[in-house]
């Protein structure tokens, strides 16, 4: 006997999940309305709060594959939560295997007008039913992809089920499109189910897009960067290096596929890989000039980028697991809507001329947010953000104008955004006030954020408390919002401060008096002192001690330390005007001094120390490609037997004649000399980073 429909009498095949005829499905009883639930309608709605991405964020790279198969298996597990939420309660197992193929409306001109309405009306839900379908069975596949092991193809996989998810959906949307719906409201409650999984799966099918691009770039090469312990001698390192990072670069600049939601973080990533560029040329340097200076700044500067590199690979996460929430709660809401049409087809023609759709969320926007809640005003140029806005519209688009500041701080922030249905992260650091702030203490303050529509309808207001630290402030390492680590105290150099100018012509004057008139002047690699590069560069040096010392700053002997969480830390101009400083501060005030003009310049960070390094002129003009011969700087000899102008003059005198220096604030280091002094605790920062890093103080 043949099977039929249990609505209209159409012969159906014996697996037929719907009818060809009435496009009913046959697994309801007639009459029956599903019951809406587990969705409350609501004009903004903010995410529930997660920490999978802090898992996820921390999982090592490369060899460390189990790690990272915990980390994405954090993030993918709430989508499949939510897929078997949406889809336990309504679909059976054998709905689960349903044919999916999409059957056009058959003409029937027999039929009443009511009857095509109806006919119609039917059709159309089947289609929504068969969108409904596609949905679930690439969500259970991802489920099936979850149980298997990691191989480099899985991101892929998931990027080829959503591009057949998203082709699927938009042929069943062409051909409900297609079918006549007289009713204006169920037309309307249509085109938003369609718009709404469509658009989100397709945002959902980039973000995969871009993954896969990312991992496969990663398998072959980014998360196998070379370690300088795998190698046996530094030019291999150096080799390796450069080669990864050619490639590494190739690979990035092919990646096209980024979405929107990761466009700053993804440029961010591609100055960050830059960094190698800069490694690798201290590398080469180091070993043309057997420069035990610039290779430990090199080796620095490269356990740097890991750092940073780990920070960024959590970012994408980030906003892997933002769009998959926000995918995954437009699907809730479309499923939602899904049923309530279901119920709508049930109504009397009464009841649907007054009924109005409950879950058709067109401009409806999603808002939540992450805030920093300590801020360190020194450090105000290494931040990415103080305020991270997470949002996108359900469906549809809506501009929105975005306000934010903190008051006695920073100016207002102000900018609009379009948004649609893809997710978005809009990352805040208003600019700060101008004028004296009065930083010299700690004071609480509050981070104010406004969203309003374009004509100025108040969306929503939200404060923040946050903890803004004094000038002095700074944090030795942090990874929130940004990345501090030890070179992030390049921010304390001020060589454009009128406090350091003074000083520079202060040190003109000891220059003339130590050389009988026989040098005037502070110009760095400018100038050639008797014909000889190394006592232009040492009486430089010698005229700063001295200028220091006769404007009456003195050492302060208080306890220094780079490992504790926080130091407090006066900016150059401070110690001058104060007349004291610790090492690392007048160690600042040297190194800011000899940047001003021009010169290489080394901070040296022994344990629980800091001096200075400055670099041998090389006879090439202002050019600092380098001799690696260094002058060492106690900056802590502010005394008269360290800084006493008879010194310097004879030792002065010892480099004309090629002679050991004698005792005093700056010696005087060989390769070798250098390699013996520096043991494997002391830190070596490169002055002129400052720019390859983007650093510069805060100047308010």
């Amino acid at each position: 006997m043949s099977k039929r429909c249990i609505f209209c009498g159409e012969v159906l095949e014996d697996d037929d999940v719907f009818c060809n005829e009435c496009g009913k499905r046959q697994d309801q009883t007639a009459g029956e309305a599903e019951v809406i639930s587990g969705i409350q309608p609501n004009a903004i709605v903010e995410y529930h709060d997660s920490t999978m991405v802090h898992a996820a964020a921390k999982a090592k790279k490369g060899g460390n594959k189990k790690a990272l198969i915990l980390a994405m298996a954090a993030v993918l597990v709430l989508v499949v939560a939510f897929a078997a939420f949406l889809g336990g309660a309504s679909r059976s197992s054998e709905d689960a295997e349903a044919d999916t193929t999409m059957t056009p409306l058959k003409e029937n001109n027999e039929l009443t007008d009511q009857a095509i309405s109806q006919a119609s009306m039917n059709v159309l839900i089947g289609y929504i039913d068969q969108s409904e379908e596609a949905l679930s069975k690439v969500y259970d596949k991802m489920e099936a992809l979850q149980d298997e092991e990691y191989y480099e193809g899985k991101f892929g996989e998931y990027a080829v089920l959503w591009e057949q998810l998203c082709s699927d959906l938009s042929a069943l949307q062409d051909q409900a499109n297609a079918v006549n719906i007289p009713d204006i409201t169920l037309k309307n409650a249509k085109d938003e189910y369609f718009s709404m999984v469509s658009e989100s799966q397709k945002s959902f099918f980039e973000i995969w897009t871009f993954m896969a691009d990312y991992f496969e770039l990663g398998d072959r090469a980014l998360f196998f960067r070379p370690q300088r312990e795998d190698y046996t001698s530094m030019a291999e390192y150096r080799n390796a290096l450069n080669a990864w990072y050619q490639e590494c670069k190739e690979g990035y600049t092919a990646i096209t596929s980024c979405p929107p939601c990761l466009e700053s973080q993804w440029k961010r990533y591609g100055e960050t890989l830059d960094l190698n560029d800069s490694i690798c040329k201290k590398l080469n340097y180091s070993e043309q000039y057997n420069d035990p200076l610039r290779l430990q700044s090199a080796l620095n500067m490269s356990a740097r980028f890991d750092m940073v590199d780990e920070i960024q690979y959590g970012e994408f996460l980030d906003a892997l697991e933002g769009e998959m929430e926000h995918s995954v709660y437009q699907r809730d809401i479309a499923t939602a809507l899904a049923k309530e049409i279901h119920a709508y087809g049930d109504l009397e023609e009464t009841e649907r001329s007054e009924y109005e759709f409950e879950y058709i969320r067109t401009g409806r926007i999603l808002l939540n947010y992450d805030a920093i809640d300590t801020i360190y005003p020194s450090l105000y140029n290494s931040y990415d953000a103080f305020l991270v806005v997470k949002t996108g519209c359900v469906s549809g688009t809506r501009t929105i104008l975005v306000e934010a500041e903190i008051p006695g701080f920073t100016q207002n922030y102000k900018e609009t955004f379009t948004l649609d249905s893809a997710y978005k992260a809009i990352y805040i650091k208003p600019p700060a006030l101008t004028g004296d702030l009065n930083l010299s203490t700690a004071k609480d303050a509050q981070i104010k954020v406004t969203i309003s529509d374009k004509d100025g309808s108040l969306i929503e207001a939200k404060t923040f408390p946050v903890t803004i630290k004094s000038k002095y402030d700074f944090e030795w390492y942090s990874d929130e919002y940004g990345l501090a680590t030890k070179d992030n105290i390049l921010c304390f150099l001020t060589p454009e401060a009128s406090a350091i100018s003074n000083l520079k012509r202060q040190a003109i004057d000891e220059i003339t008096s130590m050389t009988n008139g026989e040098m005037e002047s502070f110009v760095g690699y400018q100038h050639t002192a008797w014909n000889n590069h190394f006592v232009g560069t040492y009486l430089q040096a010698a005229g700063i001690m001295r200028a220091l010392y006769e404007s009456g700053v003195r050492y302060n002997m208080d306890p220094f330390s780079i490992s504790g969480s926080n130091q407090h830390i006066l900016f150059p101009e401070d110690v001058l005007k104060q007349k004291s400083g610790l090492c690392i501060e007048t160690s600042l005030v040297v190194a800011s001094a000899l940047q001003s003009a021009g010169m290489h310049v080394f901070l040296v960070f022994p344990p629980g120390h800091t001096q200075v390094a400055v670099e041998v002129w090389n006879g090439r003009g202002n050019d600092k490609s380098g001799t690696g011969q260094y002058f060492l700087i106690e900056t802590t000899g502010l005394s008269a037997d360290w800084n006493n102008p008879s010194v310097f003059v004879d030792n002065a005198n010892a480099l004309l004649d090629n002679k050991a220096l004698n005792t005093s604030s700056i010696t005087y280091y060989n390769s070798k000399g250098w390699q013996n002094y520096l043991t494997e605790d002391t830190y070596i920062i490169d002055c002129d980073d400052l720019g390859v890093l983007g650093m510069t103080p805060f100047a308010n």
